[in-house]
């Protein structure tokens, strides 16, 4: 992902999580690798409901997201 797109996700973001954006979607959470640019959406129960990332790649953001949800701006 470029460096400029990366920093607009970012900012945008409600966390970043070891290099992964999170955002509330209106689905659940989307989940940015500010890396690759691999976008993963997972509802509120933390269902994979689409994703551009690997499934290595998805279980990876989608425990970053569970593990650090007391983080996430309310």
């Amino acid at each position: 992902m470029p460096k400029r797109k990366a920093k607009a996700v970012a900012d945008a973001a409600d966390m970043i999580v070891d290099g992964f954006a999170v955002s509330r979607h209106e689905l659940g959470y989307k989940i940015v690798n500010l890396n690759s640019g691999n976008v993963v959406v997972v509802s509120e129960k933390f269902k994979v409901l689409e994703s551009s990332m690997d499934e290595i790649e998805e279980a990876i953001a989608v425990r970053n997201l569970t593990e650090n949800m007391e983080f996430l701006a309310a």
